[in-house]
């Protein structure tokens, strides 16, 4: 298994490669400004390194056995490295020139090979390990906090609390979510607590949209009436011209929708 993981270098070298030509074709674009391109290829860096930290975390797992934790790490650097792409690809898109074009399929290919070649080590990783899946959709942890758990793995989607949140200079109602975290008035906690008591996943997604945005409940699936990790609601950044458009989640029975725009 380590031999295995060790060799996953051969792909992420291969996007070292890519990466340095996009950075010298930023180069030769005249009408692209030292500031500007100064920014992509600092996220051309920020990417490649994801993806470097994704395999050195990996490879620590498997040196000293399984570990789900580290494994949940390396996954999250892949997805960043996945997210940072969208961003690049919507950049260097700008362009719309037959060598842009030609990059952008290039990383994308290279990119997908690397991340398939990553998913068959973390499945055999944790293989032995079986989901306990929740016997409860709302677990209440006190009065005055809740956590959601995911409807496939357990783990905790969606945390509501009393407390402060990280720029709160008095007591709020804090939400935090897969994608976001944010605070409402405390005053709100009454009436969530109530719908929480009630195990009315959708009664809490309709507060989240009447109290905060139109999205509600970003780990939220409407359809299925059920909430799922970042993993398994396999949410993807979407960008314009390079800027952060949107968040999408689509859940494992192919549910799509915006869930942080």
């Amino acid at each position: 298994m380590l031999e295995k993981v060790w060799n996953l270098r051969h792909y992420v070298q291969d996007l070292k490669e890519i990466v340095e030509e996009i950075i010298n074709h930023l180069i030769s674009l005249k009408d692209l400004d030292n500031s500007t391109r100064n920014i992509w290829s600092s996220d051309l860096k920020e990417f490649f390194s994801n993806n470097v930290s994704a395999w050195e975390v990996l490879t620590t797992t498997t040196e000293e056995g399984p570990n789900m934790k580290k494994i949940d790490n390396s996954k999250s650097f892949l997805y960043a490295a996945r997210n940072r792409l969208s961003q690049i690809r919507s950049q260097i898109n700008i362009f719309q020139s037959r060598q842009s074009s030609i990059l952008i399929e290039k990383v994308q290919t290279a990119f997908d090979e690397c991340w398939n070649a990553f998913w068959i080590n973390y499945n055999e990783l944790s293989s032995n390990e079986e989901f306990m899946k929740p016997t409860e959709r709302i677990i209440k942890i006190s009065d005055i906090e809740y956590h959601l758990p995911c409807s496939v793995c357990s783990k905790i989607a969606v945390k509501f609390r009393i407390g402060y949140g990280r720029l709160d200079e008095e007591e709020s109602l804090v939400f935090r979510g897969i994608t976001f975290e944010t605070s409402l008035r405390v005053d709100l906690a009454k009436v969530l607590f109530k719908i929480l008591e009630d195990d009315d996943l959708l009664g809490v997604h309709n507060f989240m949209k009447k109290y905060h945005s139109p999205e509600g409940v970003d780990a939220y699936c409407p359809e299925c009436d059920k909430l799922y990790c970042w993993e398994h609601y396999n949410v993807k950044e979407e960008y314009d011209d390079g800027f952060y458009d949107c968040t999408y989640g689509e859940c494992p029975k192919g549910h799509k929708r915006m869930i942080d725009d």
